[in-house]
């Protein structure tokens, strides 16, 4: 109870604090066609006061040096390996997704709120697996820890262990992607394979499987493209930004998109931009070149 009182009076008090802090770039970088999934540091102190609101640090470590008020601890990244699949990183399955979500105190109403390092990656590889996994209220903070940092806001060091929650997990077919269904989709002029590695990778240059490559018909539009990467907070690019460089490649929301890299972490990135941009129809090959790059009966080009 005393910790309880300690997290509401910092919340109460960045909920104050909030003109003092320098005004977030937010304004600049427009309307997002499906805003509610960006999250900027300044709306956290109203969302936590929701009592469905649960908020989940993925970040692989830091969180007793500091995290934000009221978040719990997630594991990063590593939390979402499947350890006995023979795909590296492949995700958990979803009685062990469902137990995850449960024992961080997640609920089947809970509206989840997620935030990693800055960059996005941790938060939206959470994010795609929800997804995957039927439950589509959540959301992504822009910016993460290090725009919370940036921004002033206060911190605390001690983190409470959650009730229980009711998740329930079930694949959402909608969403997911293996080799079998994108081999039999290769041809199909409405469907676009999103290629989120380096372009390096994507040339073949660089080689991470036991080929190097390419999926036949992929385009290549990495993962970095969409944060202004470089800047002290990787904050996400601007709607119209992240528009243009979809329509360059001929990703647009009348097709359907499949993403990947090569282990599905920079392709759950990919993802979730494209659900921020309001494209309703994606789905995430899991599998990605780890597993297309090592077998020898899937096409390659640009080797």
């Amino acid at each position: 109870m005393k910790h309880f009182f300690m997290t509401l009076t910092l919340l109460i008090t960045f909920s104050f604090c909030l003109s003092f802090v320098t005004e977030s770039n937010a304004t600049d970088r427009g309307e997002y066609p499906n805003q509610s999934l960006l999250v900027e540091t300044s709306e956290l102190s109203e969302l936590m006061r929701n009592s469905d609101t649960v908020l989940i640090d993925m970040r692989a470590e830091g969180y007793t040096d500091g995290h934000i008020p009221g978040a719990l601890w997630f594991g990063g990244i590593t939390a979402l390996v499947n350890g006995e699949h023979e795909v590296e990183h492949y995700l958990v399955d979803a009685a062990d997704f469902q137990q995850l979500m449960r024992t961080v105190g997640v609920n089947q109403d809970s509206h989840i709120l997620i935030y990693d390092d800055g960059n996005g990656l941790g938060a939206s590889r959470l994010f795609y697996a929800l997804n995957l996994y039927g439950h589509e209220n959540s959301a992504v903070v822009n910016g993460g820890f290090a725009a919370w940092a940036a921004e002033g806001y206060p911190v605390e060091t001690d983190g409470d262990i959650p009730a229980p929650g009711n998740f329930s997990a079930e694949v959402n077919e909608a969403r997911f992607c293996d080799v079998s269904f994108l081999t039999q989709n290769l041809e199909r002029d409405d469907i676009v394979i999103l290629d989120a590695r380096s372009p390096e990778e994507f040339s073949g240059e660089e080689q991470r499987s036991s080929r190097s490559g390419h999926i036949p018909g992929a385009v290549n539009l990495e993962w970095r493209n969409f944060v202004q990467i470089g800047e002290d907070v990787p904050y996400f690019k601007s709607a119209d930004e992240i528009a243009s460089l979809l329509e360059e490649k001929g990703i647009t929301p009348d097709k359907e998109v499949i993403t990947h890299c090569q282990t599905n972490v920079r392709g759950s990135h990919a993802f979730f931009t494209l659900r921020l941009m309001g494209y309703d129809s994606v789905r995430a090959y899991e599998g990605s070149w780890f597993e297309w790059g090592n077998r020898e009966d899937t096409p390659v080009t640009g080797e």
